[in-house]
């Protein structure tokens, strides 16, 4: 099996790992964290959607594996507990 260095659909349902109506899954204090992380070369990875749950945006800076989270007030938040599947 071979890996896929940047997977574009979630595994378990066969989604989009980025939904193509991204916009209507973040708030505008995200949209504009996502923007600004973006200048510094953070990558948006996936947006985790659970059921009855706030969407997760999910975002990596290439070259070290470091992820992150923008909360919904726009802020980078790294989580140690953030599961990550490779």
């Amino acid at each position: 099996m071979r890996k896929q260095a940047h997977p574009s659909y979630e595994r378990r349902r066969g989604e989009p790992a980025i939904p193509e109506n991204l916009d209507e899954f973040l708030t505008p204090q995200q949209r504009h964290g996502l923007r600004q992380v973006e200048s510094f070369g953070w990558r948006l990875a996936f947006v985790r959607h659970p059921l009855f749950q706030e969407p997760t945006v999910v975002v990596a800076r290439p070259g070290d594996n470091a992820y992150a989270s923008i909360t919904p007030d726009g802020d980078l938040e790294f989580d140690p507990l953030l599961a990550i599947r490779h």
